[in-house]
């Protein structure tokens, strides 16, 4: 009796591994494809964090990038470097459709944008300083806090098509702000 519990439990052991080894070869290729199928984006994005195979990764991110040059660029990476059974069709497929729609003028060699303008209202070092002045601010124009440089940045929520138009909004508020190009 003791010898047949000792086989059983050596025998689990050995279906576990395999099943383990099983899955780490397998990975998510085939939830990958299922949410390119199904257009799920957000799914996408939260399988991300969990992707430890330089193929999947790869193949996540050229699918998320929104600059067709770089996802063209990711889908070639993934292919040279990190051949996977699973995700090569698709990245094949996605080139190709790049690469026809390059060829028939269908989408411009980089992201196109249009010209615009925002306003910035102090820059800070504390948070809450930014905040401060944020608070102020709101209740005559939508603010963001932006961090760049280690420093909290208070600007305009919205965009201006025109400099002159920053300018005459910039004339009817209270504070002090000077333009900065949006792109």
């Amino acid at each position: 009796m003791t010898a047949t519990k000792s086989s059983l439990a050596a025998l689990a052991c050995i279906l576990l591994l395999t099943t383990a080894a099983t899955a780490q070869q397998t990975g998510n290729s085939a939830l990958i494809l299922q949410y390119v199928e199904q257009d799920k984006v957000y799914l996408l994005e939260k399988l991300r964090p969990r992707i430890s195979r330089n193929s999947e990764k790869t193949v996540i991110d050229a699918l998320l990038a929104e600059d067709g040059p770089k996802a063209a660029r990711l889908f070639s990476r993934q292919l040279q470097h990190y051949p996977d059974t699973g995700l090569d069709s698709l990245s094949k497929a996605r080139l190709a459709a790049y690469h026809a729609a390059l060829s028939s003028g269908g989408i411009a060699k980089g992201p196109a944008r249009e010209p615009s303008f925002m306003l910035q209202f102090g820059s800070f070092g504390s948070l809450g300083n930014a905040r401060e002045l944020a608070d102020r601010i709101a209740a005559h124009l939508p603010v963001t806090i932006f961090r760049e440089d280690n420093l909290h940045k208070v600007r305009s929520q919205h965009s201006f098509a025109t400099r002159e138009e920053a300018s005459r909004r910039a004339a009817q508020l209270p504070f002090n702000s000077f333009i900065l190009p949006g792109n």
